[in-house]
């Protein structure tokens, strides 16, 4: 996909479940944070778990989803770059979110049927496209910032 000004957002990484899209900005690490997933995209077996690698150590990071694609930089002042658009739901209930440890590393595994949206949850549904990414703590400088990975893109069955 080619961004309205000339960037182009969408590459692939591997053969795992979804795309990646939106790429990310180096982090503290030297290297960007990056998405992917595991178990099925299968609604009906309700078995996926995001994954997001590459972060700092000891950082606390959670996911973000939507049904929109977009690319914005540095978006509050953060380093990186928001790859979701439209209506953003935030993973922040009870242990939602989390810490990387030593490791630079967070998991979720989804409920679908209690999907996070600005108004509330929905159960995604087969046919269905969401895109995920995870926003986490940073530091450059001493400084205390946020990033972002790059985005999942995910079509359920």
């Amino acid at each position: 996909m080619e961004h309205p000004q000339g960037y182009v957002v969408e590459y692939s990484v591997g053969l795992g479940i979804g795309t990646n899209y939106c790429m990310a900005n180096t982090n503290s690490t030297g290297a960007p944070a990056a998405m992917s997933a595991s178990g099925t995209p299968a609604v009906a077996s309700n078995d996926l778990t995001l994954e997001c690698g590459t972060m700092p150590s000891n950082a606390f990071g959670f996911f973000l989803t939507s049904t929109t694609q977009s690319f914005v930089t540095n978006p509050g002042g953060s380093l990186g770059n928001l790859c979701l658009g439209g209506a953003i739901g935030r993973y922040v209930g009870a242990g939602q979110i989390q810490n990387s440890g030593p490791g630079g590393e967070i998991s979720l595994t989804l409920d679908l049927t209690m999907t996070p949206t600005p108004t509330g949850f929905v159960s995604i549904q087969p046919g269905q496209t969401w895109n995920f990414q995870s926003w986490f703590r940073d530091s450059m400088g001493g400084v205390a910032v946020s990033n972002f990975s790059d985005g999942l893109e995910v079509m359920f069955l």
